[in-house]
């Protein structure tokens, strides 16, 4: 039970500085922000901050991590529960329910300095690289590779849109509107 509580705390606690952090990072560039600044306003002691992260840098990547662990795991898991093609609206519904999730950190991390966006992009790039090489394997690995940054870039842009300009817009909506792209190019325009 003493084990249980302290885990429970240690949550509560990285809660509070998670959202301290985003709240601060929404405003201010990351070099900007000091621990000092941020225990005041989490409303914790600098030795607290220190248990759990080395420095602002730190506690930034061990954030982007957690979000880039999941979104990997959404990939890996919809390859093995779907059929994998080029444009599943099963994976983009998952994908994009998960950072609809976490919309306030991708936004947030999106719009910072962060590299977070090539991040994004090698995540699920070998699956989705493996899986074009197998439907198309006459095309040359350089032709894939343009094609998945091509895409790649084109849906981390309209997820940030979608989570800055319309997140009322459902997770389900969003992965009709990048599967229609795909598959049907500029045709899915008329």
């Amino acid at each position: 039970m003493k084990n249980q509580s302290c885990d429970q705390r240690v949550r509560l606690t990285k809660n509070l500085i998670k959202s301290a952090f985003l709240s601060l990072l929404s405003q201010k560039n990351v070099r900007h922000i000091t621990v000092r600044e941020l225990c005041e306003k989490a409303q914790i002691n600098r030795a607290t901050f220190y248990a759990h992260y080395m420095d602002i840098y730190d506690l930034k990547e061990q954030l982007e991590n957690e979000l880039l662990a999941s979104f990997s795991q959404v990939f890996i898991d919809a390859f093995r529960e779907f059929d994998p093609s080029l444009a599943s609206e099963e994976l983009f519904v998952k994908v994009f329910s998960l950072l609809r999730e976490n919309s306030e950190q991708c936004v947030i991390l999106l719009n910072s300095d962060s590299e977070i966006v090539d991040k994004f992009i090698k995540v699920s790039r070998d699956l989705v690289l493996d899986t074009y090489a197998k439907l198309f394997p006459n095309a040359s690995e350089t032709r894939l590779n343009a094609y998945y940054l091509f895409v790649s870039s084109g849906c981390i842009a309209l997820v940030k849109h979608w989570l800055l300009n319309a997140p009322d817009a459902s997770a389900e909506s969003v992965a009709k509107e990048v599967c229609a792209i795909l598959q049907q190019g500029i045709r899915c325009l008329s």
